[in-house]
């Protein structure tokens, strides 16, 4: 990755060129590109079918900081304020897709209490 003479890098923060380009050193790609595309239909299905919105949501994001770390604009940022959202509305998002059925189940193994003794 060479940074241009005119004009400023692609890749605006040293720290994160440096990461970017030991992922290229190592010859990472060939297998991270796969890992990001099966995370990106993970991460579309869920958040259709309204899976556990707000981890959902989080890593979309987390997704999305990363490619806007890496020079790209187009929508991503739009796309990082719909996930911020998705998160801070993660409560509200469970009642309408398959989370209102899912976090009840899932809630209740960490708050199965023993029955009291009487």
């Amino acid at each position: 990755m060479q940074i241009p003479a005119e004009g400023r890098p692609p890749i605006s923060y040293d720290w994160y060129r440096n990461f970017i380009q030991t992922m290229l050193d190592a010859q990472v790609y060939t297998w991270f590109a796969k890992f990001v595309a099966i995370g990106e239909l993970v991460i579309g299905l869920a958040l259709i079918a309204g899976i556990f919105i707000g981890f959902t949501a989080f890593v979309a994001g987390f997704m999305n900081w990363n490619f806007m770390m890496a020079g790209s604009a187009s929508v991503n940022p739009v796309f990082f304020g719909i996930a911020v959202f998705l998160v801070l509305a993660w409560k509200i998002a469970g009642y309408i897709g398959l989370d209102y059925f899912l976090l009840p189940r899932v809630g209740d193994l960490w708050t199965r209490t023993k029955a009291v003794e009487e």
